[in-house]
């Protein structure tokens, strides 16, 4: 088969300046398509972002676009963008791994909701890219897929578990990409690679494959490198399916408020005592600029418990309800660390998971009332920059030179318990240390809220531009 004559579209093409293009007819989704791909071929064997790249039949829906224009076919907001999904969310007739070997070999036969709505939309499926093993840990390596290394020190790990998500589009491998996040895993893996990432509010885009909707916490994620690519993509996958209970009936999303008057409360801990310095002074350096634009903004410190001991015990039953009758079977071929993990959830009795879901009810309650005196919460994304690649998930990790204990409850305190509240949530890149990692600043809203939070990242984009800057893997 003929390839079509390369042009460039720019070092980085966005979503929506890509779409616009192939409508025009300026360029065609295939040559957007072979761009892309050239640009994986290359940083792939680096980076390590994607477990699988269908190329194939990404050309397929690519010409299917081109024809359809040709044919005077109104394209879809998103025509013509690769887009890639995280490889737990099923992809017809393309492997879902779970990054583990018990599921090396899953084709499922029909695509998640949110991947057909991207489809529909336009968007060309590239691959799946690297999760760990059943996106249990914030790290991501796996027996399947191997390591995968963060574009701004390939040493550094890009966080988890949407770590491949986050390397692919912060290396320009698509961009956008769909992700998960059960408790933190589109955020972190977003701040580490210094890109945006949504955890929209639960239930406003529709998660078709958990086994448990009434209880569930587990979010779908949107990552992208710009605001308006992030709100394109949240708005094509965004509304009620029948497959989710609280997809259905959502209200209306509140229409985004100027900047100017915004009241912004600045929670610099929340359950933690230690907070890296150059992560605090990027942070309040990004809220300082939305001060100037005119929002309010006021210094929180009120103490507040760690949502990650709850958040654990509905986690690891979770998994323990899928592998625990079957742990002697499957143990031999899974990590360690997972298999701690179901074994744990395996022991947890029904007062201490009633317990949890208790508390999950009370956070809830906690954090509602934060809103009536604010309009929008902040806090830092993490406690302190990206750890090193081989960094194990067990393993302590030092803030400020300082032992601080157990990752999750010490690196990411405040994401967990967004996912427990269904609050949405947005990390934005607030700037960089003086290593030249980003620093991830999270914005929490209403229910329903994502148009005011994409309006804060909006002035962010303009006052302090993020984009623009390329990682030394990719420049």
């Amino acid at each position: 088969m003929s390839r079509p004559a390369r042009r460039e579209l720019g070092v980085i093409p966005t979503a929506i300046h890509i779409a616009q293009r192939v409508r025009a007819g300026e360029f065609s989704a295939l040559e957007v398509l072979e761009e892309c791909l050239a640009r994986i071929d290359r940083l792939q064997p680096r980076l390590n972002a994607f477990v699988t790249v269908c190329a194939d039949a990404a050309r397929k829906q690519a010409e299917a676009i081109d024809r359809a224009r040709r044919d005077g076919a109104t394209l879809g907001p998103l025509a013509g963008a690769p887009v890639s999904v995280k490889d737990i969310l099923n992809t017809k007739d393309v492997r879902t791994t779970w990054g583990s070997r018990l599921m090396e070999n899953n084709v499922p036969a029909a695509d998640a909701v949110a991947v057909k709505r991207l489809k529909d939309a336009g968007a060309v499926l590239i691959g799946k890219t690297t999760t760990p093993e059943f996106a249990y840990k914030l790290l991501t390596d796996s027996p399947v897929s191997g390591v995968t290394r963060n574009p701004w020190n390939p040493a550094l790990t890009p966080g988890g578990s949407s770590g491949g998500s986050a390397v692919a589009v912060a290396a320009g491998m698509g961009p956008l990409s769909l992700a998960t996040d059960a408790g933190a895993s589109t955020r972190l893996p977003a701040a580490c690679c210094g890109v945006l990432g949504l955890k929209p509010t639960l239930g406003a885009v529709p998660h078709s494959q958990v086994p448990d909707a009434f209880n569930n916490f587990i979010h779908l994620g949107v990552m992208a490198r710009t605001v308006p690519d992030a709100m394109l993509m949240f708005e094509a996958i965004a509304g009620p399916d029948p497959s989710d209970p609280f997809s259905l009936g959502a209200p209306a999303r509140v229409e985004p408020k100027d900047v100017a008057g915004l009241r912004i409360e600045w929670r610099p801990l929340l359950g933690n005592t230690l907070l890296d310095d150059e992560v605090r002074a990027q942070c309040e350096a990004a809220l300082e600029a939305l001060r100037a634009a005119g929002a309010e903004v006021r210094l929180v410190e009120e103490p507040f418990e760690n949502a990650e001991p709850a958040w654990r015990v509905l986690q690891q039953s979770n998994w323990a309800a899928r592998f625990f009758a079957r742990l002697a079977e499957v143990e031999s071929r899974i990590e360690p660390g997972f298999a701690n993990g179901i074994r744990e959830g395996g022991a947890y009795s029904g007062q201490q998971l009633l317990g949890a879901t208790l508390k999950r009810t009370e956070l809830f309650r906690a954090v509602q009332a934060w809103f009536e005196r604010c309009d929008v919460v902040a806090t830092p994304t993490m406690s302190r920059p990206p750890l090193a690649v081989e960094h194990r998930p067990d393993e302590p990790i030092t803030i400020n030179g300082k032992p601080a204990g157990d990752m999750r409850a010490a690196w990411v305190p405040y994401l967990n318990l967004f996912n427990l509240t269904g609050h949405p949530a947005l990390s934005v890149p607030a700037g960089f240390t003086g290593d030249g990692l980003p620093v991830g600043l999270q914005l929490v809203g209403r229910w329903h809220a994502e148009a005011q939070l994409f309006r804060v990242a909006a002035a962010l984009e303009r006052l302090r531009p993020w984009a623009n800057r390329l990682p030394p893997e990719v420049a």
